[in-house]
């Protein structure tokens, strides 16, 4: 149950969007991150929308109630046009799909929305749906102002090569024309252009990153990895753009950590395909993503599976996200002096997601399911009396053996300030497994900062399955009337490496923490290979980190020997330093002192025999631990 820690707090310096600013007497575009619905960004949705789908739409965002949330843009994407152009050279409107073009974009001005198209850098949209405005960057931008076009999605696939130029060429024909429109520059296929450097520059207000999402966590997730050494290249007047919300099939709990996501780094909310209004809806997350109050949200703790996201408010709250990214439910707490909010004695939190308003004296505390997270805002302070916060929750070790007994443990928690009382709770287990004691559990009163905590013990009564899941579920009572709570959490089986070399990138890990993105396997800083000391290496060499991290592995004593290269990566800032350690069962077994950027990949072979759980670290060299990757090179055991 003891964990071993390092620093988890990364130090980040966060500047202002690169967005040159409008002259005093120019509107500002997208002057807060743009919303609407571009459900035709997909180059499969061209055979499924035309003029009367876009009606339609544009029917349902007013009358939903999503319009008046601020969703404001319609945009029609990849195959609105001809395939050829006009004699004049002209882009002209397929004639079957929109057959009146200027009369729908007057149909969505009347409504009380704007409108936007899509065109590319090449002189073919992807796919070759149409002709792009290689070449024709002037023309075509006066006919979209003329036509009342009050957004371009402008795309680098089907012209790739001079990308930036050519933005910037779209961009300047854009302004001339004097009409504000809004200018999206989308790469969906390339991860190269690094577009924070030059679209800004080119005249654009968003710039998306990544490729189109496919509607799974794991992408968003990774599209949000790419997204945070980027938080100084956003803000008024351009966005950077992790990309579109694809929630199709997702289910609620995961699109809303998403949405909670978005709205964190204030990124452009532009939903495709699928329009959930229990997620869309919600103002109370939009006015996250809407408020700028010089920096976008940013992840102050790491904890593997675990994150914690924090974002200044301009009212002086704080809006944080208690994220889970893994695939086993957990429990996860903070305390309040990490977010950046005021002290206070006592806090008010709002459940941005089921709206409840609670109090907390300095802990925010969730049990979270997988992929799933629960989003609060902090004000410093409690004008009115309000419900306590209460948590649940559910502590099992970070796996368990074939055989053996799993302890455990349940804490029903009170972070406010005012008692519960008559709490009773069931614990329930899976099939297969007993638990020593009652199940049912009651508890007379919990004082407020309290926590009253029963130790448990699973016994197995079968062959285990891949993982055990322990679940609590209960009531209590506080001064507003009787409340009800709940909890689990999930353990997994672990073996010990079998006889020969392993390498550790390719085993599962019993926990990880990063300072900074997630632990790479195989590569570092968002993707790129792995170089130390000017010596580069292929993909997939090892396992890349951000100081401070730590990465805890089962050998069960199975193993000889522990075998690495190790170093400060040469994407590192130039005054980067840290310090590498290995432990076995939490007695230190190397440790190197101040290792600086530039210096050779070191060897290290350390006897690991008997150690059953193997971690290997990298500490801040005590400067701070911003842009400190470091490696560990084909790191491996002998067993």
């Amino acid at each position: 149950m003891r964990r071993f820690g390092v620093l988890l707090l990364a130090l980040l310096t966060f500047g202002t969007a690169l967005a040159a600013p409008a002259a005093a007497d120019e509107p500002v575009v997208a002057a807060k991150p743009p919303m609407g619905i571009s459900w035709s960004r997909g180059w499969n949705q061209c055979p499924r929308i035309d003029d009367t789908k876009v009606r339609a739409a544009v029917d349902m965002l007013v009358t939903s109630g999503l319009k008046e949330a601020g969703y404001t843009y319609v945009n029609i994407a990849g195959c609105w046009a001809a395939k050829t152009r006009a004699a004049d050279g002209k882009l002209q409107p397929d004639p079957a799909k929109y057959p009146d073009l200027p009369g729908l974009i007057a149909y969505v001005h009347a409504n009380g929305l704007k409108f936007g198209l899509h065109s590319g850098t090449g002189t073919l949209v992807c796919g070759s749906a149409m002709p792009g405005s290689r070449d024709h960057e002037e023309l075509d931008a006066r006919t979209f102002a003329a036509w009342g076009v009050d957004y371009l999605e402008y795309d680098t696939c089907g012209g790739e090569n001079g990308v930036a130029a050519a933005a910037e060429k779209m961009g300047d024909a854009l302004k001339a024309t004097g009409r504000p429109i809004l200018f999206a520059m989308i790469d969906t296929f390339s991860a190269n252009y690094r577009q924070w450097e030059w679209a800004p520059g080119a005249g654009a207000h968003t710039w998306q990153l990544t490729s189109d999402l496919p509607d799974n966590f794991p992408s968003a997730m990774l599209a949000v990895d790419q997204q945070i050494p980027l938080a100084g290249h956003t803000g008024p007047g351009g966005w950077s753009d992790p990309g579109y919300l694809n929630f199709s099939i997702l289910d609620p709990w995961v699109r809303r950590a998403q949405f909670s996501l978005w709205a964190l780094m204030n990124a452009p909310l532009m939903p495709n395909e699928a329009f959930p209004l229990d997620t869309l809806g919600n103002r109370d997350v939009i006015a996250v993503d809407q408020d700028w109050s010089g920096t976008p949200g940013r992840k102050i703790r790491d904890l593997g599976d675990a994150e914690i996201w924090a974002k200044p408010m301009s009212d002086g709250s704080v809006a944080v996200l208690l994220l889970n990214r893994g695939w086993t439910a957990r429990t996860i707490a903070v305390d309040l002096a990490e977010s950046g909010v005021a002290a206070a004695p006592v806090y008010r939190v709002r459940d941005l997601w089921t709206g409840a308003e609670l109090t907390s004296t300095g802990t925010l505390r969730t049990s979270a399911g997988a992929n799933s997270g629960t989003f609060l805002r902090v004000w410093p302070g409690q004008p009115a009396p309000a419900e306590p916060l209460v948590t649940l929750g559910v502590e099992l070790p970070e796996g368990f053996l074939a055989g053996q007994a799993v302890p455990g443990t349940v804490t029903l928690t009170n972070d406010g300030d005012t008692p519960i009382t008559d709490a009773r709770y069931t614990i329930t287990v899976p099939s297969g497994w007993t638990l020593d004691g009652p199940a049912q559990v009651d508890v007379p009163r919990v004082s407020p900062g309290s926590t009253v905590t029963r130790e448990i013990t699973l016994r197995p009564t079968a062959a285990p399955a891949a993982k055990v899941l322990v679940g609590a579920s209960g009531g209590y009572t506080s001064e507003f009337g009787p409340r009800t709570a709940a909890g689990s959490a999930e353990t997994p089986l672990v073996t010990a490496p079998g006889t020969g070399t392993t390498y550790l990138s390719t085993r599962p890990w019993l926990y990880s923490e990063n300072g900074l993105g997630p632990v790479e396997r195989g590569s570092v800083a968002n993707g790129r290979a792995m170089a130390i000391g000017g010596v580069g290496y292929q993909p997939n060499s090892g396992i890349g980190v951000h100081a401070p991290s730590v990465i805890r592995l089962y050998l069960g004593g199975a193993c000889k020997s522990f075998t690495t290269q190790y170093g400060v990566d040469d994407a590192s800032g130039p005054r980067a330093t840290v310090a590498f350690r290995v432990l076995g069962d939490g007695r230190e077994l190397f440790a190197t002192g101040i290792v600086r950027r530039g210096t050779q990949p070191q060897k290290l072979t350390i006897p690991v025999t008997g150690v059953q759980q193997l971690a290997i670290a990298v500490d801040d060299g005590g400067d701070g631990s911003a842009d400190e990757y470091a490696d560990w090179i084909a790191p491996n055991v002998s067993c």
